[in-house]
């Protein structure tokens, strides 16, 4: 039976999923990863989801996610939308699209800054698009590992690893994931698109945009001074 997260640490665990199966959504929607999605989505339905407020822009994604029956349809428009491979691929998922001038240089200096960022958190991308740093998956993926971290730290009760893991989050929705995902999902909704993808969109951003402000809760409740004893 689903029930909302009781403890921060499952608070952090659903995070984790929800990040997770987002950055899966992005990428090439292989038969195997589409029954992962399926497994995943009922998985985080008994953690809470049906509670949140972004849940009315999960189901019509879950809906489409359920309906999917012919994976290359799928996967054409996949390469349509989102294959930066491809000239005039429709929606980008890549930062640099959003907010950076290639005639001025701006692309290398975000992926140089990605790698630094990539770097001090102790991440290394993995995947099939693992070269491209500012892909919509591989941040994604960034902030879900991140909040599998945070849920380490506070069943380790470790202040300082909790402190540093939530300013991470804070520090990488607002400069990186945050700052241009809406502009990804407007494209998304400006596309015609076959309805998983459609729906992926506005499902993604409601998500993220939530988790910025309980990122933001967290890491300010994380840093008020202790009691005096």
């Amino acid at each position: 039976m689903s029930q909302p997260p009781e403890t921060f640490e499952e608070l952090a665990q659903f995070r984790q999923g929800m990040y997770r199966i987002y950055s899966a959504a992005f990428l090439p929607p292989l038969p195997e990863r589409i029954v992962d999605l399926i497994g995943g989505a009922e998985v985080l339905e008994t953690m809470g989801l049906p509670y949140l407020a972004f849940y009315h822009e999960w189901v019509p994604w879950r809906e489409a996610l359920f309906d999917v029956d012919d994976v290359i349809a799928i996967d054409v428009e996949y390469v349509r939308m989102f294959s930066t491979g491809v000239a005039g691929a429709v929606t980008p998922p890549t930062e640099s699209f959003y907010t950076t001038d290639p005639i001025r240089g701006e692309v290398g200096e975000l992926l140089a800054e990605l790698a630094g960022v990539y770097n001090e958190y102790r991440l290394e991308p993995t995947g099939s698009v693992a070269d491209t740093l500012d892909h919509v998956s591989i941040e994604l993926e960034v902030m879900s590992a991140l909040c599998a971290r945070e849920a380490d730290a506070r069943a380790e009760e470790n202040d300082r690893r909790l402190k540093l893991t939530l300013r991470h989050q804070v520090e990488f929705l607002e400069g990186h994931l945050g700052a241009w995902l809406p502009r990804f999902v407007d494209r998304i909704r400006g596309a015609d698109t076959v309805p998983f993808y459609a729906a992926l969109g506005p499902a993604v951003a409601s998500f993220v945009h939530h988790d910025m402000g309980v990122a933001r809760f967290l890491s300010r409740d994380a840093m008020q001074p202790e009691p005096a004893q």
